[in-house]
């Protein structure tokens, strides 16, 4: 065997004995990893009280009986009766055009929201890019801003909102918008840094001034990110605008709230499907509408 032979299988031999160490110090991180995680869902569990034995030791049970008392006694042989007929699905949706009034009055104020909170965003995500905003300073106090906005959580915001202006979707609109801005500030940013420089570059050098140099160099490239994004804030949105309306911000969570102080399990049900129904609506339709901005809008 010569001596380049040699050091080629001392080279291999040296390069396996590297990466059999790599390999042992990433399993043993993951190991540490999962076994710190495990303890800290562990105590967390403990401390949530959902394995109390004061309330139940099989928390699988008590899920299941409360799913039972959510789930409407429907009989087959009443079942496409009217609202007087006990088991039928009158009865069961028995507030049917209210609660329908009231989830679009949700849908308006997620709507709204979204919409005010994403050109919001729009101009923060401009403002705290560091490829468009050449400012330190500005960057630091919008990104900031942003991070404040974000640690408020929605339901937090939204009393203070009730408190100061009142029982109404005016608040639940405030609070939602606020969070809008928050979220998809930061997204949009993201998006923003991670343009191609070279249309904005060939913009910049034709003598276009900054407002031109986003307007043909950087829209055209993030449109459809901004799009897909707050269409998929419009849809968390409108769940929020439902959970916003227990503590009196308006909408289909006025409902519920009534339903969850009388005790009408059944009827958090009926109105929880009315509002999965609405999300898959808006789904569908976010769908579409993302779809024919990224040139997949032709039949399937």
């Amino acid at each position: 065997m010569t001596l380049a032979t040699q050091a080629r299988f001392a080279a291999v031999e040296s390069f396996e004995q590297e990466r059999r160490r790599i390999l042992v110090r990433h399993r043993l991180q993951s190991v540490v990893g999962l076994i710190l995680f495990s303890l800290v869902l562990a105590v967390s569990l403990q401390h949530s009280g959902f394995l109390d034995a004061n309330i139940g030791s099989d928390p699988l049970a008590r899920i299941g009986v409360f799913l039972g008392r959510m789930t409407p006694k429907l009989q087959a042989d009443a079942l496409l009766a009217d609202r007087r007929t006990a088991g039928s699905l009158a009865s069961w949706f028995y507030d049917l055009p209210l609660w329908l009034r009231a989830a679009y009055q949700t849908f308006e104020m997620a709507a709204l929201a979204t919409a005010i909170g994403a050109a919001g965003a729009v101009v923060a995500g401009l403002l705290c890019a560091r490829n468009l905003m050449p400012f330190a300073p500005v960057r630091f106090v919008v990104r900031r801003s942003l991070e404040a906005i974000r640690t408020l959580p929605d339901m937090i915001l939204a009393l203070i909102l009730v408190a100061a202006f009142g029982v109404g979707p005016f608040a639940g609109v405030l609070a939602l918008t606020v969070s809008t801005v928050g979220g998809l500030g930061k997204l949009f940013a993201e998006i923003n840094e991670q343009i191609d420089p070279r249309p904005l570059e060939a913009i910049e050098a034709s003598g276009a001034n900054r407002a031109r140099q986003i307007r043909y160099g950087v829209l055209p490239q993030v449109l459809p990110a901004y799009a897909s994004y707050a269409l998929i804030r419009l849809e968390g949105n409108l769940a929020a605008a439902a959970a916003l309306g227990i503590v009196g911000a308006g909408g289909i969570g006025l409902e519920l709230q009534r339903a969850i102080s009388y005790t009408e399990f059944d009827t958090y049900l009926a109105i929880l499907l009315l509002m999965v129904g609405m999300i898959f609506a808006i789904d569908i339709i976010s769908e579409q509408i993302r779809h024919r901005l990224i040139g997949l809008g032709g039949p399937r």
